[in-house]
């Protein structure tokens, strides 16, 4: 190794490197506008490759087929609108805030509403975005609620792994029902008359 080299510790053994990330958010991209423009059915790997400009055997390196790149594009969509749970420093305003989130997610691209017939017919896709739901619920319900309880708030910690869950639940299918994404008021409403009293509830 040169003198001036600067040696290679473990961590950056497995760190993706700038120019890996670059790319893959690049492919990542090109599923999201092609999935948006085209639907999830219409969308090919080929496609995508064209699109992202990169080789079929760079994407088959790193995802098996395409539910992998789609349910991958939805991942990272989720996590830019909530990259880190938001402290706002009290219970209320951080639910608000996850609700936020997982209202943006819904409704930007791609959405989960957008996936609905590839959800149903892939079972594949259908499996990857439940696990990302279901985990990424539980993690941001585990992580407001431990942070409400170290402030000394008040909170049934047996609740912290389903309120997440309840409230894309209820947004996805508010949000289904009616074709908008609702308001804040409404968002509020379903902070206050639903997530609330289940983290407030006294477990017996």
């Amino acid at each position: 190794m040169p003198a001036h080299a600067t040696p290679r510790t473990t961590a950056d053994l497995g760190r993706p490197s700038r120019r890996g990330e670059a790319r893959r958010a690049a492919i990542l991209d090109a599923v999201a506008e092609l999935v948006t423009e085209f639907g999830y059915e219409r969308v090919t790997v080929d496609a995508i490759a064209a699109r992202a400009r990169a080789s079929k055997t760079t994407l088959y390196r790193r995802w098996p087929g395409k539910a992998e790149l789609v349910a991958e594009a939805l991942c990272r969509r989720a996590e830019s609108n909530i990259a880190e749970v938001t402290d706002t420093g009290t219970l209320r305003d951080d639910l608000t805030a996850a609700v936020a989130g997982i209202v943006r997610t819904l409704t930007g691209a791609p959405s989960l509403l957008g996936l609905l017939e590839g959800v149903r017919d892939d079972a594949t896709l259908r499996s990857l975005v439940r696990s990302q739901i279901e985990e990424s619920a539980v993690n941001v319900g585990r992580a407001i609620c431990t942070r409400a309880t170290a402030r000394g708030e008040s909170v049934n910690l047996a609740s912290a792994d389903r309120v997440m869950s309840l409230a894309v639940a209820a947004l996805f299918m508010d949000i289904l029902l009616t074709g908008v994404a609702p308001d804040p008021a409404a968002q509020s409403a379903l902070v206050d008359d639903a997530l609330m009293p289940i983290l407030r509830a006294v477990q017996r």
